[in-house]
């Protein structure tokens, strides 16, 4: 070897193992900073207690952070979290008072609506409610915030705040005359005329069934939020919908019209609490609170219900890079075997099944529903919990329970398909790379090139998959339901519905979050009120100090440097997401990607 290519090999080997070095370095850091934590003193239960909640990070499903969040304390916080704590500060008579925290972060309207009936539980305890906003929205729009605020008895704002009460919007990216300009042309199918999916890539704005779907659902989601309003002011309906068409406003136009009671900074508010409560009395986050565990162990389960979380993109496995870096995949293999489980676990009676999903792969999401059935079939009953959106492929997982519970607010339906892909012929032709291909054993060999659109034959078997995949949807909707199949082309064709609009055309059976769906459970099992009912998380999740280990045993160099550009890959992830499930050769979606609701 020449001198001048072994020095070049001996600068590029420092460089590699130079690399190595820092990635190691910086994964043994991350752990040890991670196990630091897991280390800290659990806190002692106060005397006398106020109940906090933060509201101002990400509200999860299910709260599954990656090492990565873990050690650089990336806080959220889970949904049952937030509902068990008031429910258990409700009855606890060391719990004087809760105080929930707003800011710039809103959670969805479905989880605004079940914190607020909670809320609503506590209130009936007499104990007193606080919100603190620095904003309400942070004057961009703040509905679903406000919409929670608005139930308490004390609505306190920061000075310079805003409460951003504005009308509902949709607003979506069309991505058409960009991608006309690169030279790439997205060739997709769909059934029916409402689903939306390749619109985002084949046009440059709704296409009129859509655009009526989309009003249409708007419509309710904005009555939701005024009627929920007047509700918690003890106002008119009228008047709350008249307000909406003005905001947002500032602090003083808050005060002024009695949307917030008071305008203050945090430590006023600490003040406040000294003079109501006591100044003995010690805030406590309600993660901590719940920490401090109670009594209900003391008292024998009359019966053990599974709860399994079924949350993010449907795939059939959860290895990748969603799984990788924390983000939510409901995975057929995880899903289902956790349904086979709880069916074989003999103490477990009944399966509660908490979907918040937009779908994903057809194939994967009958896999679940085949689990379900099974599941069924050995006498267990599984009964739906839906969150923010249960729709295609989420519907497609939930149709077949025994009973589905949806909040008002919940996004859900979207019963059709989709299917197709980019074709890059164009922009290839642009940057000078030609393509020529080579096939053995029939015209479909090339079925998913990018470089070609589908040929006639092609679109032919295309539209067979899609015609034979449509059926089986419909199909098993209309049994699941008890839909005729007369009635079944006005809720599918791929249209979307909040939760109210599903109840009312049988999509759903009520309305309501965990407690209104546990309700139902506890009637389906002859259970008395007062019968302690178990609900037990399957699969068990991983502690702490487990997930490390496992990331640890499970991922080398190479993991660790993706995980230090996990915040970089999120972004990248949110925004090609939809470019590369259509690139990925999968023949069809049952999946919905919803517009920016605000």
């Amino acid at each position: 070897m020449p001198p001048a290519n072994r020095k070049k090999l001996k600068t590029y080997a420092a460089r590699f193992f130079m690399g190595v070095g820092i990635a190691a370095t910086v994964l043994i850091l991350l752990v040890v900073l991670a196990l630091w934590r897991l280390s800290e003193p659990a806190p002692q239960r106060p005397d006398k207690m106020i109940v906090t909640i933060n509201l101002d990070q990400p509200v999860v499903e299910q709260l599954e952070p990656s090492p990565l969040d873990f050690a650089l304390h990336e806080e959220s916080i889970s949904l049952l979290d937030i509902l068990h704590g008031i429910d258990s500060a409700r009855t606890d008579p060391d719990v004087k008072a809760l105080v929930v925290k707003f800011g710039g972060i809103q959670p969805t309207l479905a989880q605004a609506e079940e914190i607020r009936s909670a809320i609503v539980r506590f209130k009936a305890s007499g104990k007193p409610t606080y919100a603190y906003g620095t904003s309400y929205g942070d004057f961009g729009t703040g509905n679903r915030a406000y919409f929670l605020a608005s139930v308490f008895d004390n609505i306190w704002l920061q000075p310079v705040g805003a409460v951003s009460l504005t009308g509902v919007a949709v607003e979506a990216p069309f991505g058409k005359g960009a991608l006309d300009k690169l030279g790439v042309n997205g060739n997709f199918l769909h059934r029916e005329e409402y689903k939306s999916f390749s619109e985002t890539f084949t046009r440059e704005n709704f296409s009129p069934p859509v655009r009526a779907n989309m009003q249409n659902m708007l419509d309710d989601l904005a009555e939701q939020v005024a009627v929920g309003i007047a509700d918690g002011r003890k106002w008119d309906v009228a008047k709350v919908k008249q307000l909406m068409t003005k905001g947002p406003y500032t602090a003083e136009e808050a005060l002024k019209l009695g949307l917030v009671t008071h305008i203050g900074h945090a430590d006023e508010l600490d003040k406040e609490l000294d003079t109501k409560v006591g100044e003995d009395a010690e805030e406590v986050d309600v993660e901590d609170y719940l920490g401090f565990g109670g009594d209900s162990g003391k008292s024998k389960p009359k019966a053990r219900v599974a709860l399994i979380y079924g949350t993010g993109l449907i795939t059939s496995h959860s290895n990748g890079p969603a799984d990788m870096s924390g983000e939510g995949v409901m995975s057929a293999d995880k899903v289902a075997g956790a349904f086979n489980d709880a069916t074989d676990d003999k103490k477990i009676k009944a399966i509660l099944f908490r979907v918040d999903s937009p779908g994903g792969s057809p194939e994967a999401s009958e896999t679940i529903r085949a689990a379900m059935l099974h599941a069924q079939k050995a006498g267990k009953p599984v009964y739906v919990s839906m969150g923010s959106v249960a729709a295609s492929g989420g519907y497609w997982v939930s149709m077949s329970a025994d009973n589905i519970t949806a909040e008002p607010g919940t996004i859900t339906g979207s019963i059709g398909v989709v299917a197709g892909k980019f074709v890059i012929g164009g922009l290839a032709q642009k940057l000078g790379v030609t393509f020529d291909t080579l096939t053995a054993g029939g015209g479909s060999a090339n079925l998913w090139s990018m470089a070609k659109e589908f040929t006639p034959e092609q679109l032919e078997r295309m539209n067979a998959f899609l015609d034979s995949t449509y059926h089986v949807f419909v199909k098993d909707v209309s049994d699941g339901r008890k839909i005729p199949m007369d009635k079944m082309p006005d809720v599918a064709k791929g249209r979307v519905f909040t939760g109210a609009q599903a109840k009312k055309i049988g999509l759903v059976d009520q309305l309501g979050g965990y407690d209104v769906a546990l309700a139902e459970l506890r009637k389906k099992l002859e259970l008395k009120p007062d019968d302690v009912l178990s609900v037990e998380v399957f699969p068990a999740p991983l502690s702490p100090a487990e997930k490390v280990m496992k990331i640890l045993k499970g991922v080398g160099i190479e993991g660790a440097m993706i995980r230090s550009a996990l915040g970089q890959w999120r972004m990248a992830a949110t925004i090609m997401a939809p470019f590369l499930d259509a690139t990925e050769q999968k023949p069809v979606s049952a999946r919905i990607v919803l517009p920016v609701i605000r």
